[in-house]
């Protein structure tokens, strides 16, 4: 960050070079992205962006931060204030759905990147999505304590599961050549997580 002067369009100024990157990568793709072309987007010239990220890994590392972190204080206090087991359940898969139906451009690079080959940017992106994953083993752990959900239920594999589902559905949400919601997925992928996971019978 720059130092002194005025924090408020330094902060400006950041966001709208990270809104940038989300543009051209999704454009693009990171790899085949250039700082420049970050740069041109968003309207400055290729030095500033050097004052704010050293290198083109550390915007990929920020939007992941940046934006994870965002989700995740928007999730703990709708959590908190729905009832466990099944209610929860949905309600992450239903705020999970909505973080990626905001932007198609964002979706798009979180869907490629959350797998990240490259050691320096996976290494980067991992705490970020290792404690979202964190907080799905929860809401399921959490479930299961309160018997919402199967007493023998293997906590880990579920959250794989539950990722795993709502990934597949954004991807092909991504992908299809016809226009759909996103949102219109909810009710039957949350019913058949809630099942599979041994929802007691007066579940929906």
């Amino acid at each position: 960050m720059p130092k002194g002067g005025d924090t408020a369009v330094a902060s400006d100024k950041e966001a709208r070079i990270l809104g940038a990157a989300v543009r051209v990568f999704a454009r693009q793709g990171y790899h085949g992205s250039t700082m420049a072309a970050v740069a041109r987007e968003a309207g400055v010239a290729t030095g500033t962006i050097y004052l704010y990220f050293e290198r083109k890994q550390d915007l990929l590392v920020t939007l992941f931060q940046r934006h994870l972190t965002d989700y995740m204080d928007r999730c703990r206090p709708a959590l908190s204030d729905s009832e466990v087991g099944i209610e929860r359940l949905r309600l992450l898969a239903q705020l999970h759905l909505a973080f990626f139906a905001e932007s198609r451009e964002l979706a798009t690079v979180f869907q490629i990147h959350i797998r990240e080959a490259d050691p320096i940017l996976a290494d980067g992106i991992r705490p970020s999505v290792g404690a979202y994953f964190d907080l799905i083993a929860e809401v399921i752990a959490d479930g299961v304590k309160v018997g919402a959900f199967a007493s023998d239920l293997d906590v880990r594999l579920a959250r794989q599961v539950f990722f795993g589902a709502l990934d597949e559905i954004v991807t092909g949400w991504l992908r299809s050549k016809r226009t759909f919601s996103l949102m219109s997925t909810l009710d039957p992928v949350a019913g058949m997580l809630a099942r599979g996971f041994g929802a007691t019978p007066s579940g929906p």
